[in-house]
């Protein structure tokens, strides 16, 4: 059951610690623009972002007006819609700051690594789709063309996020592992979109073992029974994906910017770790190795 109580302290928690660095960083940013002072703390800004995401409702005015009916009496003083909308925008630095210190310590012996597109308008509207024009760019994945970004993620086998990135629609997944799994020593298990020798050989010296099926044209590889049971359990990372899409808003065309975007798509990754209990597990089968 959600408890709104318990996700405010856990998030006023982290920016009881993280606040004066992150005002520091934003003076000393030169693309920051003058930030007055807000009626809302950005423990209570993020709050909102996270707690609309975790709601059963499908845009965020709704959601806002029963904020305001129903629960004002929890913030001391609730600005107009306008106005949190511009605050959330804003600090979309702050939500993400909160899903890395999420991410942090999670890294496991077993990952898995996968990612799937964030279209953010239908195909029929890419020539008059201006707002986002600057990131978006078209892709093809497993279910055909798209407009949009793409989202990649490694998981470990509590069905916990442990790194996440964002790249352009056209974007190969091959391209950003490294990235993603800099830093970790693990099993590494993914689909055939990662098949790589030059890859696997570049994250081996890393100490991790890319594991993926081969192809039909290639030769075949004979996996352990250990790990062709973990490479079985990677639709566990698409289920997290079901999750974040249809649970916790991850995909909407309603952003009018890409700081609107951002933020969208860091509240809805914080409210998955926050919030989601039955998270999906895979059973590491370490005697099969």
């Amino acid at each position: 059951m959600f408890n709104s109580t318990e996700l405010f302290c856990v998030i006023d928690d982290f920016f009881l610690k993280f606040e004066a660095t992150y005002w520091e960083f934003l003076k000393q940013s030169k693309h920051c623009l003058r930030i007055r002072n807000a009626q809302l703390t950005i423990s209570e800004i993020c709050f909102i972002a996270i707690w609309y995401k975790c709601s059963h409702f499908n845009n965020f005015k709704a959601f806002f007006s029963w904020l305001k009916q129903d629960k004002s009496h929890l913030f001391k003083s609730l600005p107009c819609y306008q106005r949190v909308i511009h605050l959330i925008n804003m600090h979309q630095l702050a939500l993400h700051a909160l899903h890395v210190a999420m991410m942090k310590g999670q890294c496991n012996q077993y990952l898995w690594i996968d990612s799937t597109t964030l279209p953010v308008c239908k195909n029929q509207r890419i020539q008059r789709h201006k707002s986002l024009a600057k990131i978006a760019s078209r892709g093809k994945s497993s279910m055909g063309w798209f407009y949009g970004c793409k989202l990649h993620l490694v998981m470990n086998e509590f069905g916990e996020i442990v790194n996440s990135a964002l790249s352009n629609g056209n974007i190969a997944d091959i391209k950003m592992v490294e990235q993603l799994v800099e830093g970790f020593e693990a099993k590494l298990y993914a689909d055939r979109g990662y098949i790589s020798q030059d890859l696997k050989s570049k994250l081996k010296e890393q100490g991790v073992d890319l594991i993926t099926y081969h192809r039909k044209n290639m030769q075949s590889i004979q996996l352990s029974a250990s790990d062709e049971y973990h490479l079985k359990q990677r639709n566990k990372i698409e289920t997290l994906f079901s999750l974040l899409k249809g649970q916790y808003n991850l995909v909407t065309s309603k952003a009018r910017s890409i700081h609107g975007f951002l933020s969208g798509i860091y509240a809805s990754l914080c409210a998955y770790q926050l919030t989601h209990r039955n998270k999906p597990t895979i059973q590491i089968m370490e005697s099969l190795a």
